[in-house]
Formats: C-alpha cells, structure tokens, sequence
C-alpha cells in the first residue's frame, strides 16, 4: 500500500527563507521580523479512509518568539486547536474537516475533493499569522493504465492492476467484482488480491462463470474496506472481433501464365511455379497444390460472412469437413480456409502461426460458353 509523500522541501525551502533575514525583498523574512513566525501544512494530501489521522504543521519563529497557539479555520470558523508536540511543530486530527463529502456545482456529491483551512498561529509577542493551504482528500483505491479492450484468445491473458494509497490508515481487504454488460450483475472473482495494490490475471478469476462472447464487455470492480468504511473504483473490457490483418482481390484464370495462386502473398503466378497453394481446375474450381499447407472447407448457410473474424473463422473450420478441390463454383460461394505460414515479427525474427481465412467467388467469366476465369475476395489473420 503507498502512502502519501510529505513534501518536506517546501518547508526546508521556507526554513531557508526565514534564515536569511538580511534579504529586505524576500516575504517570509519580512513576516519573521515583522510579526515573529510563520507556519507551513507539511501533510497536505490523505485519503479517503484518513478520517482521523494528525496531520503535521511546521512552525517557523523568530529570536526569541515563541508559539502560544494554533487554531484550525474553516470557512472564518475555528474547527480545532492544533497540538503543539515540540521541535516547532503541531498536530491536528483531519476528523475535524468534515464530512468527507465534496458537492459539485450542481450539488451533486463527489468522493474527492480538498478543504481549504488557515492555520492561525499566536506568538509570544502578541502578533498573529493567517496561513492558507488546502487538505486534498483522493481515492484510497485506484485503477492503474488497464486495457480497454481485448480479443476473446487474448481475455484470459488479461492484467488488470489496482493502487492501494492511504496516508496513514490500515486497508484490512481489497475484492474484485465481475459483471457481463451493463444490464448484468456483479459476482465475486474469486480471486485473492493484496491490500497493498498490485495485479490480478484473469486466467486466476472465476470469469468463465460469465460466458462471455464477442461484443460483450466486461465490466469489473475493485473495493478496498477499512474498517466500516468502503472505496470501490470500476471500469470495463470490451470483447471486440479479431480483425483479419490481411485481404487480396484476385481473377484466377484457365490460362496457364496466371492460373495459380499464392495465399500469404496474393501472388497469381504460371503453372508450375513454386510456393503456390491452389491452381485453377476446369471447368469452373480450384485445387490445393501438392506441397501446399493450406486446407479447406466449404461454408454453410449459417457463416456469417459480413461479421466474421479470425477467431469465428476458425471456429467454422473447425467445425467443418476438409476437402482439396471445389468445382461448378458460383458467383458468392464461400470457402474457409486454413494456411500455416513462416513470418516475419517486427524484432526480425521468424514465427511459424496459423493463419485463418474466408474466400468468396466473385464474378465467374465465360467467352463462347466456357468459363475462362473467376474473380476471388479473401481475407485472413491469425
């Protein structure tokens, strides 16, 4: 769990300040000599658990001055009296700013906010100091740069991290919450997380209990309690499609100079020629080349061709029966097909991945009654 800095070099800055009384154009000096001390707020930024925590004045003061009292003022009302504790400084227990609660301009309240407060400070020599700062009062739990969205093969792999910050009180339990869309309702993870703020994968949680799909989203929860008080912060995960990174257009012709093709490419090249993965076949189709890795089968009427992904694809081909050829094709005949492939990642290394894809027939060209060519769409990715 973090806990918040003191910004200790404001008050050795302005310890500084009030040494060098011989400057005549700095201010503090001039208070120094003038009315005989001044304070700072070192703990200036709690949490929202820090309801009853002593925060830390800084007392500065004069040759031979000393400090009679130091009241807490909110709002031109004295709401505490500081504890002079020695080794000029005071004390005064943040349960008396309020309430915790911070209304917005429409009234509306908020969890976060500040209190502006004047330290009044009485010195031995009759003078007193007016000293404004503010108390800014932040989320004991917080979310860190998490994902927004993720792949259905990629959700389990998924970190989602959390910061635990107080200024000085104890967090006894950090939970995780997890819902499907926004009309669900949230159910514990399963997980056990730390009270200090750390990470939890989400391959370590119960979210297969949701059944998630694409186009879902994953909304989560995380909460932190101290004692009867409470602090949750949410955010969600959307499921989206795993898009085709790759998509060629292509006339596979009865031609020999242009009758094959190359998938990972999208090269047409002659007969013969190497690293090709199907050729046309008469009268109207296409065959898989001896040597070739792809694989194919033919979609049925319930692939969704407009939405289809990498993933559905996949799961399509899986579910069908593999063939090597397809003939009497038909303009919007659609194929799923799967390819391995050596390529290239962005360090320069080579990885062998499986690529899946749909293949739509377009335009079929006949001259004198013979089909002389087809047209193909295809889209893959892995």
């Amino acid at each position: 769990m973090k806990k918040y800095i003191k910004p200790i070099s404001l008050s050795l800055i302005i310890a500084f300040g009030f040494a060098s009384c011989e400057t005549d154009d700095d201010g503090f000096d001039n208070d120094l000599n003038d009315l005989g001390g001044y304070a700072t707020l070192v703990d200036n930024s709690i949490s929202r658990f820090d309801r009853s925590s002593d925060l830390n004045i800084k007392l500065f003061t004069g040759e031979g001055v000393s400090v009679e009292t130091v009241e807490i003022v909110q709002d031109g009302s004295v709401i505490g009296q500081a504890t002079l504790t020695g080794d000029n400084t005071a004390t005064f227990n943040s349960s008396i700013l309020g309430d915790y609660t911070f209304p917005d301009e429409d009234g509306v309240d908020q969890e976060t906010g500040s209190y502006p407060i004047d330290i009044k400070t009485t010195y031995s020599n009759g003078n007193v100091t007016s000293d404004d700062f503010s108390v800014a009062v932040n989320k004991a739990i917080s979310l860190e740069d998490n994902p927004s969205e993720t792949t259905m093969d990629s959700l389990s792999s998924v970190e989602l991290g959390y910061d635990v910050s107080t200024f000085s009180a104890g967090v006894d339990a950090v939970t995780l919450e997890l819902k499907k869309n926004s009309d669900g309702e949230y159910m514990d993870s399963g997980a056990d997380l730390s009270t200090d703020g750390g990470s939890v994968v989400l391959n370590e949680t119960d979210y297969e209990d949701l059944d998630l799909a694409v186009n879902d989203t994953l909304y989560y929860r995380f909460t932190a309690n101290s004692g009867s008080l409470m602090d949750a912060v949410s955010s969600q995960l959307v499921i989206t499609p795993k898009a085709f990174q790759n998509s060629n257009s292509v006339t596979l012709s009865k031609d020999a100079g242009m009758n094959q093709l190359n998938l990972q490419t999208g090269t047409i090249a002659a007969n013969g020629t190497e690293n090709s993965d199907i050729r046309y076949m008469t009268p109207t189709g296409f065959e898989v080349i001896d040597g070739s890795d792809a694989s194919f089968v033919k979609a049925d009427d319930s692939f969704d061709i407009e939405n289809a992904d990498v993933l559905s694809t996949k799961a399509a081909f899986e579910d069908g029966s593999i063939i090597t050829s397809a003939t009497n094709l038909e303009n919007g005949d659609v194929f799923i097909f799967k390819d391995t492939r050596e390529i290239e990642d962005e360090d320069g290394e080579v990885e062998t991945k499986t690529f899946y894809g749909v293949f739509k027939v377009g335009n079929v060209t006949s001259v004198n009654g013979d089909v002389v060519s087809f047209d193909i769409e295809y889209s893959d990715g892995f």
